[in-house]
């Protein structure tokens, strides 16, 4: 409930007792989204994202064993600690990164802007997509990790279907289901510890750097 409650940001952490953190929450939020700046704005917009898994831990899921206590600022620093690289189901996917971001030089090493939002884009979704909604629908359907996978999945490749007929595509679509059942099972798998997926996402992201989408008419480059 929480987790669903701060689609409002910072109402969820409200609810839960922490008017002060939700507050926070969303002059954070709503601070950067509206600053005018797409950079931040699409920083703005991974934390409103990260503000519901925060929201959806702390309000009681943390005792379901599905989450960790890891801090914002712990997952977000796991981008850049080269150890999370090594990861059986993450290595593989920033692998096909490299190869897939070959044929345009990788655009998104050389600017330092570019890592460090994409490095939220990566921190935002895996929030959202397997911290809070993986667990969250494992939980409603039949407490089953497969169902939770593939639901979870699923609203993660609709979400991405914005910005134009090619994000329908049904390879487009197939391609960013198949990302999220392999994010979900790295999830699973590391018992719902998220900084290797937040390193594997952002840094596939970085490698292959395209656009892919637009949401209330800011470009948003999620190549998932």
């Amino acid at each position: 409930m929480s987790g669903t409650l701060s689609l409002v940001p910072g109402l969820g952490q409200a609810v839960n007792g922490n008017p002060f953190e939700g507050l926070a929450w969303f002059g954070s939020v709503a601070g950067l989204y509206l600053s005018g700046n797409s950079n931040l704005a699409q920083v703005g917009w991974d934390l409103w994202m990260y503000n519901m898994y925060d929201a959806y831990r702390d309000g009681g899921a943390s005792g379901s064993g599905k989450t960790t206590s890891h801090s914002l600022a712990s997952n977000y620093v796991a981008n850049y600690n080269p150890a999370n690289a090594l990861d059986p189901i993450g290595a593989p996917v920033v692998g096909f990164g490299a190869w897939s971001g070959s044929s345009r030089g990788y655009t998104g090493l050389r600017s330092p802007t570019k890592i460090v939002t994409y490095s939220f884009v990566g921190l935002g979704e895996e929030a959202l997509f397997r911290g809070f909604l993986f667990p969250a629908f494992s939980n409603l359907l039949f407490d089953s990790a497969i169902a939770g996978a593939v639901t979870s999945s699923a609203v993660f490749a609709y979400v991405h279907a914005t910005g134009g007929s090619a994000n329908l595509a049904p390879g487009v679509l197939a391609q960013r289901f198949v990302f999220g059942m392999l994010f979900s099972w790295q999830m699973h798998r590391n018992r719902y510890d998220m900084r290797r997926g937040v390193f594997a996402h952002t840094w596939y992201d970085i490698l292959v750097d395209q656009e892919a989408g637009e949401i209330q008419g800011m470009s948003i480059k999620i190549p998932f």
